[in-house]
């Protein structure tokens, strides 16, 4: 794959990162500060990611039938910008909520077909490795928008970070002039076989799916748990950004290595590691007390989404090319639908039931996904496009 094409897809993929995980924690608070409670705030984080989810589902339908992904990336960042900045001088949650929404609807649309297009462009022998380096804008994006946001909140106020949030977020559409895009020719297929494939959704890929959702919902119940948990406790915004600060660091060698790694010993193996990992930080978050606790705790938040990465390259070795943009996409989706269902839940069940009941229930749910994973036999295939 073309080096150039590498750069300026990592750089599209390092903005919403950087914007998304670096707001993420915080948000919770600015939430409450505009008159919400945890479970309002709860759902709050829910509704964005249900936007998130809209938008990388559309992506995904928009890039097999428009082929046009270049001019997407383009007006998506376009119109992201303006949004980013105008949730800095909102005075209700509601408002909040509706430009939050819109913030997170094109960051989806934006992942979504940074992933696309490195599914249509990576060789079949280096797609793990290509996308372990489009990966490491996760790890990137949490060292940034966490060693930034957090100190500038508190020397400046919500208003001034939303601006600069703004003026940074323009790097998308100026990187997105510069990306090669193609057409893919969509196969013929008899009446009968597109019968049977509407008909059904592979059981591997709907494992993968489920698996995704499933562990992700952990995810979302350790990020705003720790929020939480960190702000009862007292910790300054920037304490509670330094966690997404640490976690990149410690996250940043993964996508590589591991992306490397899935090529060569297979990505069943990362999958059931990474929820392992999500699992643990749950764990590990009921006895934080500590800044380092909580540090240690995420590191492994972080981890565990090495699962994104892989899964990606898992669903681009499995879905015909022509199918390529709705296989990713509804990967993608589980992800934040993953997110939607654990803030809204984990919001209420921290309302009602406490943080650590919270985290208990939490960890139960990446070892159904281990079971799923295990359940993928070696001998089970996609030998053609699913039923997406």
């Amino acid at each position: 794959m073309d080096k150039r094409q590498i750069w300026f897809l990592f750089i599209c993929s390092l903005v919403p990162w950087t914007v998304g995980n670096g707001l993420l924690p915080l948000l919770p608070i600015y939430a409450i500060q505009l008159g919400a409670d945890s479970a309002l705030a709860g759902y709050y984080i829910s509704f964005a990611f249900f936007s998130l989810a809209i938008g990388t589902f559309l992506a995904g339908w928009l890039s097999d039938k428009l082929q046009h992904r270049k001019l997407m990336l383009f007006v998506s960042g376009i119109v992201m910008a303006p949004l980013i900045f105008l949730m800095g001088y909102v005075s209700n949650i509601w408002h909040l909520a509706g430009l939050t929404a819109g913030v997170w609807f094109f960051g989806g649309i934006e992942i979504s077909l940074v992933n696309i297009l490195t599914g249509l462009f990576a060789k079949e022998e280096e797609r793990g490795k290509i996308f372990g380096i489009i990966g490491l804008a996760l790890a990137f994006g949490n060292i940034i928008g966490g060693s930034l946001i957090g100190p500038m909140v508190d020397q400046w106020g919500y208003s001034m970070m939303f601006f600069v949030l703004c003026i940074f977020s323009v790097i998308l559409p100026i990187s997105a002039l510069f990306l090669e895009d193609k057409s893919v020719v969509h196969a013929q297929k008899s009446k009968s076989s597109i019968q049977r494939h509407e008909a059904r959704l592979d059981r591997l890929f709907l494992f993968l799916l489920i698996a995704q959702m499933l562990s992700i919902v952990t995810n979302a119940v350790g990020t705003i748990g720790r929020s939480l948990a960190m702000a009862n406790i007292g910790f300054s915004s920037t304490a509670i950004t330094s966690t997404v600060v640490i976690g990149g660091i410690v996250f940043l060698p993964f996508p590589l290595l591991i992306g490397w790694l899935s090529d060569r010993v297979g990505r069943k193996l990362i999958m059931i590691l990474s929820y392992l990992s999500f699992a643990l930080c749950t764990v590990l978050f009921i006895f934080s007390k500590s800044l380092w606790h909580f540090w240690v705790a995420s590191s492994f938040l972080y981890i565990g989404f090495v699962s994104n990465s892989v899964g990606t390259a898992l669903v681009t070795d499995l879905v015909p090319q022509e199918r390529l943009g709705m296989g990713i996409s509804l990967f993608q989706v589980m992800i934040w639908i993953g997110m939607v269902l654990g803030f809204a839940i984990s919001g209420y069940s921290i309302q009602n039931l406490g943080i650590n009941i919270t985290f208990i229930w939490g960890t139960m749910l990446p070892i159904v996904s281990i079971f799923l994973i295990v359940l993928m036999r070696k001998k089970d295939r996609l030998d053609s496009t699913p039923n997406i």
